[in-house]
């Protein structure tokens, strides 16, 4: 019996995780395919690349789709070390769900992101240009004292690299970030996860960014995109996430042009079984006993629905789960 012979569009199937490391912690990929790495599937028996997985029945996996991406990403408990990208994106739009805040890093379980710009300080300025002119000095005033750490010419002085950064920062807004917490990260919105705080994200399967600052060395390019992030990104403060009830024990935590968030709680419903007009479903479990057809998934496990499989796939257990797709 040939590979392909295994691969049931028919049937609910788990994704096998990757691990991608950065400089600021890693990026666990669910449904990830590109040069860097590539994220598996579980067939009876072994396991086959996403790509060979969606190409086996394109028809029926996802309707001729292309696949959202779903990943964890888990930065290092460790102040400025495990700070992301300050960075904002013209097309990928994303959500994420804070899943742990660690408390080595935040003591009373509130972490933080990175958000937006900084109302307060925005007031010091006569107008939004001159609030944009003094961020981008502020901004390349800094990259320069990092370019001379990265080419570690030992000239600069602990603390006057952090009063650079701690001024730089100031200009942006820091929002609280509790376990459960929603963040929709709209486009040309400046944000950054900051250290200890784990979430799950689903995005636009697409990779572009600007990075306006990074307090470490940027590896995977050469250049920051400063001026034209800071030129283009939104200053205004971002609107407060507002969920949509869709029925009993379902929210819709995003609707994006490409896709769709639920948030499901099963306790409350017997079971559930999504709409077969969607080209494919991923999942992924949050706490509690989550089935999905005849997969258990565990908090932080997911799995894909083919398009074959939405008709007949039955949702149910005690626990919740966030659910993905297109049109959902």
């Amino acid at each position: 019996m040939s590979k392909k012979s295994h691969i049931d569009p028919t049937l609910p199937a788990r994704l096998v995780p990757i691990e991608i490391a950065k400089p600021w912690g890693k990026e666990i990929w669910y449904t990830g395919m590109e040069v860097r790495g590539e994220s598996r599937v579980e067939i009876p028996g072994e396991s086959v690349s996403l790509s060979s997985y969606l190409a086996s029945d394109p028809a029926r996996m996802a309707n001729h789709e292309s696949v959202l991406l779903l990943k964890v990403l888990d930065p290092k408990p460790v102040e400025v070390l495990g700070d992301m990208y300050f960075e904002v994106h013209e097309e990928k739009q994303e959500v994420y769900v804070v899943t742990h805040v660690d408390r080595n890093a935040w003591p009373a379980g509130v972490g933080a992101v990175r958000f937006g710009m900084n109302q307060v300080k925005r007031a010091e300025f006569k107008d939004a240009h001159a609030f944009r002119a003094g961020y981008l000095q502020a901004v390349k005033s800094y990259e320069k004292i990092r370019r001379q750490i990265d080419q570690d010419l030992n000239s600069v002085a602990a603390q006057v690299e952090k009063s650079a950064r701690q001024h730089m920062n100031s200009f942006a807004h820091t929002r609280e970030l509790h376990v459960g917490d929603v963040v929709k990260v709209p486009t040309w919105t400046p944000h950054s996860l900051m250290h200890g705080v784990r979430v799950v994200e689903f995005q636009t399967p697409t990779y572009e960014r600007y990075i306006i600052s990074f307090a470490q060395q940027v590896l995977t390019q050469d250049h920051w995109d400063s001026q034209h992030a800071i030129a283009n990104m939104r200053i205004d403060t971002p609107t407060t996430e507002v969920f949509e009830a869709v029925s009993n024990g379902i929210e819709r935590i995003v609707s994006f042009t490409d896709f769709s968030v639920w948030r499901v709680n099963l306790s409350t419903r017997e079971k559930l079984v999504l709409s077969p007009t969607l080209p494919y479903a991923v999942c992924m479990g949050l706490d509690g006993d989550v089935q999905v057809g005849a997969l258990p998934i565990a908090a932080e496990q997911a799995c894909f629905i083919p398009h074959a499989a939405l008709a007949h796939t039955k949702i149910h257990g005690t626990g919740r789960l966030l659910i993905a797709a297109p049109n959902l």
